[in-house]
């Protein structure tokens, strides 16, 4: 009897251990997170770093004249956004001279570039040294092209006619910088 006990122990530990074996877990989870950090960035198209709004002949000292630059600026934003224009100073200057224009004689506009189909809000800008919305928009997008104008038809009325040096041209510069924050 004995010996009947054991063996049917043994049989029971061995089909428990079966059961057991059977029993452990063919499967484990993994918790996936998609992780989407905010991203804004704003480029001027690198053939574009210098705008010039050159007076050439009579017509130009009577009516100013302006630029439009294609695909001049580049945003790419994970949401929406506001663009940003602001000179680095009240005037532009001239190199070893006092005469200045003041900046706020450009006016900058903006519209939608190639292969941009935002519908965004445009804002006329006269250009000063506090940031002034330009573009703003309730969504983002990558790689959006933007033109812009500088319209100078302030200067005209012959308001830079004795501005020039004598016989050579004068140029006068200010920085204008353009920023990207989140709307």
């Amino acid at each position: 009897m004995k010996a009947l006990i054991i063996i049917l122990s043994l049989i029971l530990t061995a089909l428990a251990n079966v059961e057991c074996s059977y029993g452990q877990s063919k499967s484990a989870n993994v918790t996936v997170n998609i992780i989407l950090h905010p991203i804004q960035t704003i480029a001027v198209n690198t053939s574009h770093k210098d705008v010039n709004l050159q007076y050439l002949n009579i017509e130009d000292y009577e009516q100013g004249v302006s630029a439009t630059l294609d695909d001049h600026l580049s945003v790419t934003s994970t949401g929406g956004f506001q663009v940003n224009v602001a000179s680095n100073q009240d005037n532009f200057t001239q190199l070893g001279s006092d005469k200045s224009i003041p900046v706020s004689d450009v006016l900058i506009t903006a519209a939608n570039g190639s292969d941009n189909d935002l519908s965004p809000i445009f804002d006329n800008v006269l250009l000063s040294t506090n940031p002034e919305s330009l573009i703003r928009s309730g969504t983002g997008g990558m790689d959006l092209k933007y033109n812009v104008t500088y319209d100078n038809t302030a200067g005209g009325s012959d308001k830079y006619v004795n501005m020039t040096s004598e016989d050579t041209e004068s140029i006068f510069t200010s920085e204008v910088t353009y920023t990207i924050t989140s709307k």
